[in-house]
């Protein structure tokens, strides 16, 4: 998880051959009538699924440079298109249900992300409120990953009571009351483990074959003899 910034939606959300439609003028029409609306929560999927989902696709990509709003994986690497998201879920929160800010992708899969979570608010107790969107927190700055790759919330950051909870029951199972909470997004499925935990190992590699033979003073950084793989100043994998 890590902050993002959205600053441009689609100019077009409309299936091709119909009248053109800027997203934000959907979100306008939409956000008018949903309070006449008797069942707000089939009116709100049935105008987000009117929106072209591949439209809405290739804006939030670059947005997320191509990875996954939760786990951070290469939306590439799956084989189903990514899900546009709702971060606060459509079922929850009908009045978001058309909101930039509350649309992301992720990944398609079942046991972790938006599979993991469904309609589930990312939030610890109904009584909190939900985790910020991540274009109102750099998330990346509260969360670190160990050395076999597990992700956890950090002890050295100052965050309210709530947002630390929620985001520690979003990556991890938990017991509360003499109950198992199942995590909400499944950060620390063995799956996305076994990927951290490979990417660490790779870099681990990379930097000792790059500083080799080499020592560090804490003012000037690694001195020696560089490497061929070292002299453009750039380590080289």
């Amino acid at each position: 998880m890590r902050g993002l910034s959205k600053p441009w939606p689609p100019s077009d959300v409309s299936p091709d051959g119909q009248t053109p439609r800027r997203f934000v003028d959907a979100e306008r029409e939409y956000r008018t009538t949903l309070p006449d609306r008797s069942d707000r929560t089939k009116f709100a999927r049935t105008e987000f699924d009117r929106l072209d989902k591949g439209k809405l696709r290739k804006v939030m990509s670059g947005e997320q440079s191509s990875l996954c709003v939760y786990c951070e994986r290469r939306l590439s690497e799956n084989r189903e298109p990514a899900h546009v998201e709702h971060w606060r879920p459509l079922s929850g929160a009908p009045e978001h249900a058309l909101h930039w800010r509350n649309l992301y992708l992720s990944c398609a899969t079942i046991d972790t992300c938006d599979g993991a979570k469904g309609n589930r608010r990312l939030r610890w107790d109904d009584a909190d409120p939900d985790l910020p969107w991540p274009t109102e927190l750099d998330y990346e700055r509260l969360v670190g990953f160990d050395s076999d790759g597990r992700t956890y919330v950090r002890d050295d950051v100052r965050i309210d009571r709530a947002t630390r909870r929620a985001l520690e029951l979003a990556i991890d199972d938990h017991r509360h009351g003499g109950d198992r909470r199942r995590a909400i997004l499944n950060l620390n499925h063995p799956t996305l483990v076994a990927a951290r935990g490979a990417a660490l190992d790779s870099e681990r590699t990379r930097l000792n074959r790059g500083f080799m033979q080499r020592t560090a003073s804490r003012r000037n950084g690694p001195r020696g003899p560089p490497s061929s793989s070292t002299r453009s100043g750039v380590p080289r994998s």
